[in-house]
């Protein structure tokens, strides 16, 4: 069984290593129970968008690797996870290009229904207009593959038609939730 923590000694880890990330990244949010302001936390979840890395010319050439001085459970381009001295795991979600920072901090902030159910079309009980599709971290239009920008969370929401909820709503208590 995963142990879990109080929200306070949660968030003040949580913010421990966002800060030690932070000087690598254009955006970094913590994200998951701790933003959605669960009383306990089973795990950290931080969503960061990595500045860009130049050449010598000045032009951007990939992106900053944001890797903490730890060793990685799971270690790839787009998800991180370590298993911290604190005793809770972080998982470290990368937008990278082609996806949004909208979706994928919408999605990480979670609760697991309200996340399937933003991914999900309309038709089949989701929030998300059976026109698009969310792949690669990025919404794109069914029938052209066009990319819809969704910059911020209430980008997002407005696609699906939502108006803005709550990251504390959105543990299954919001009447759209249900």
């Amino acid at each position: 069984m995963k142990t879990k923590m109080p929200l306070n000694e949660a968030e003040t880890i949580a913010c421990k290593y966002a800060d030690m990330l932070m000087p690598y990244c254009e955006r970094i949010e913590i994200a998951g129970s701790i933003r959605r302001r669960k009383t306990e936390v089973g795990d950290i979840e931080i969503v960061a968008k990595p500045l860009p890395t130049l050449d010598l010319f000045g032009s951007p050439n990939g992106y900053h690797d944001l890797s903490l001085p730890l060793p990685a459970v799971k270690n790839g381009q787009r998800y991180k996870q370590y298993a911290l001295p604190e005793g809770i795991n972080l998982d470290l979600f990368i937008v990278l290009p082609p996806a949004q920072w909208g979706v994928i901090f919408a999605l990480r902030t979670g609760g697991a229904e309200f996340s399937k159910k933003l991914v999900t079309p309309k038709r089949y009980g989701g929030f998300l207009p059976s026109v698009y599709v969310v792949k690669d971290g990025a919404v794109h239009r069914v029938d052209s593959g066009e990319m819809i920008p969704t910059p911020e969370e209430s980008d997002f929401f407005n696609l699906c038609e939502l108006g803005w909820i709550k990251p504390e709503e959105r543990n299954g208590t919001c009447s759209k939730c249900n």
